[in-house]
């Protein structure tokens, strides 16, 4: 049976409610989860988004959201992203057992130690040059492999994905990709996130 790499999307610090609505309306047919990333907002800001999006026949399991284990119990998301600055996963697992734990990671030592703690998958990037990440070097498809050699759990790459290197992230042992900005801030989200969705199908096929 192929199993065809995940599609992660995730929202960039917008400050619309009506934005973050519209975009995941375009997007949610190709995407796997959508990621709501919104840092400075409150949590009934949060719970609004996810609760709007429900009218429109997008599912509560379609969500992660960033850090706030809360909400996304509140809101019945899939799951929870956590960072470096969140509470730590096996506190995460033991207190909301029926959340998927993303903990993002950056080489195979915070892998291994994500992993041990209970996580169920793993955000790792950033893999390639991003304007997300000014300055601060590409970890590459080297560190990618790295992790994978430490954990068995799914690995999602972030970081400069594009379509056309999808392929090499799947081959270096990536079980999906998460995008922000190639998506979001395209000209036709859904277009694009149809395109990505594609590329991660044919790179099931090549693998």
């Amino acid at each position: 049976m192929m199993i065809v790499p995940w599609l992660h999307v995730i929202s960039p610090p917008v400050q619309k409610v009506d934005e973050v609505i519209r975009i995941a309306i375009e997007i949610a047919d190709y995407a796997d989860f959508i990621h709501l990333r919104q840092k400075e907002w409150p949590a009934k800001k949060l719970w609004e988004v996810v609760e709007s999006c429900k009218h429109y026949g997008i599912p509560t399991q379609k969500w992660i959201i960033n850090d706030r284990c809360d909400v996304a119990a509140a809101v019945q998301a899939k799951g929870v992203q956590l960072a470096y600055h969140s509470l730590p996963c096996n506190i995460v697992r033991r207190m909301y057992p029926q959340l998927t734990v993303g903990v993002s990671v950056h080489n195979e030592a915070e892998a291994a130690l994500a992993k041990q703690d209970g996580a169920d998958y793993l955000l790792f990037g950033h893999v390639f040059d991003t304007s997300c990440k000014p300055g601060i070097p590409e970890r590459g498809l080297a560190g990618l492999q790295a992790c994978r050699e430490v954990v068995d759990v799914p690995i999602i790459a972030i970081g400069g994905i594009k379509p056309e290197n999808i392929v090499d992230v799947v081959s270096a042992g990536g079980s999906g990709v998460a995008v922000m900005s190639g998506i979001w801030n395209a000209e036709s989200p859904g277009v694009a996130a149809r395109i990505y969705r594609e590329a991660l199908l044919n790179s099931a096929h090549a693998i």
